[in-house]
């Protein structure tokens, strides 16, 4: 597998950036909500981190998983 693209490191980054701003906490501890997050559900399902994607909004956290069906 292939590395991550410096495009999408920078995209992925400025995500994090903006999601800790809204949910008032630092980009460190949000990384730790969606590491956490990421364990928990591992132990119940077979999940990889980059399999798993995070969004926090002030009201909800959706939490997707890759391919997953909407």
């Amino acid at each position: 597998m292939a590395g991550k693209s410096s495009v999408a490191i920078a995209k992925d980054r400025l995500k994090v950036l903006v999601i800790s701003d809204r949910v008032q906490c630092t980009p460190d501890a949000y990384g730790r909500i969606c590491s956490e997050l990421q364990q928990t559900l591992s132990k119940y399902i077979e999940i990889t981190p980059e399999d798993f994607d995070v969004s926090i909004t002030r009201t909800h956290i959706h939490i997707k998983i890759t391919g997953e069906k909407n």
